[in-house]
């Protein structure tokens, strides 16, 4: 994911009392295997930022690459940055893999490396709007983008399954929130603020991922297992306040499971954005 650079404040939270923003957190699980849950949502964001062949694309916290790797595979010269050199090997050899050309590197999203206007897309799914500095990284966003150029988002919505997941954390760890939750950029209010003045038009739609496991316990081991906020608020617990946390999140999960055998089928919302610069 994003560099927070070694801020020990101001970072981004998510709700679980862990600074989501903190290179650490994205270290720690294996988040190339949440990714691996929502391959396709990279694929509809570059349908919906309409990438074609030549453009020069930047996929900002491209983790293990879904969506860097999705842009070329429609020709697009592609760079993807991060800030956790593990995300960016694995995704260095998924691209090897399917022999495509893109160039990872490591990479702060507010801080970062390129020229004005170096780029005809830029590209963040579920990525950007973990970065503690919402509005530098926004401004970033915009700065590397030429004008007439576009810029493509997926974020999980406040209100949504798993934002609700993350408020439920909160609620067993510190409970702290930071200045700006990072779920906010699931909406289009949000977006406006952080984006509005500069762009010259902006369309959402609201769309929803479904997490399909073989049950909730499954659910939650996965994510406790994999997911960095989550497999770092669990080792900030007690065991006996681990459990608990456990039972309620199976709990959430059953709760919200649409699944008629026994497994689970769970929507979860997001906000897919394109913006065109002025």
């Amino acid at each position: 994911m994003i560099k927070a650079g070694d801020r020990t404040e101001g970072g981004c939270m998510d709700g679980t009392g862990v600074d989501t923003g903190d290179g650490a957190t994205w270290a720690s699980g294996d988040y190339g295997r949440v990714g691996n849950l929502w391959p396709l949502i990279g694929e509809l964001l570059c349908e919906a930022a309409a990438i074609r062949p030549g453009e020069r694309v930047l996929d900002v916290a491209t983790g293990t690459g879904n969506t860097a790797l999705a842009a070329a595979r429609r020709f697009a010269t592609v760079t993807g940055v991060d800030y956790v050199p593990e995300l960016l090997e694995h995704a260095t050899a998924r691209a090897a893999a399917e022999g495509l050309p893109v160039s990872f590197e490591t990479g702060d999203a507010e801080r970062m490396r390129f020229a004005d206007a170096s780029f005809d897309v830029a590209v963040s799914t579920f990525g950007v709007q973990y970065v503690p500095d919402q509005d530098r990284a926004a401004a970033e966003l915009l700065r590397v983008v030429r004008p007439g150029g576009r810029i493509a988002l997926a974020s999980w919505s406040p209100d949504g399954f798993l934002g609700e997941l993350l408020r439920l954390v909160g609620a067993h760890t510190s409970g702290h929130t930071g200045p700006a939750a990072p779920t906010g950029w699931g909406t289009e209010d949000h977006l406006e603020k952080l984006l509005g003045p500069h762009v010259s038009a902006l369309t959402c739609t609201e769309r929803r991922w479904l997490f399909r496991f073989p049950g909730p316990d499954a659910f939650v081991s996965y994510f406790r297992a994999y997911f960095g906020p989550l497999t770092l608020a669990y080792e900030a617990l007690s065991p006996s306040a681990g459990d608990g946390l456990t039972t309620d999140l199976v709990r959430y999960v059953t709760e919200h499971d649409q699944a008629p055998d026994g497994t689970v089928e769970v929507p979860s919302t997001y906000l897919q954005a394109v913006a065109v610069k002025a």
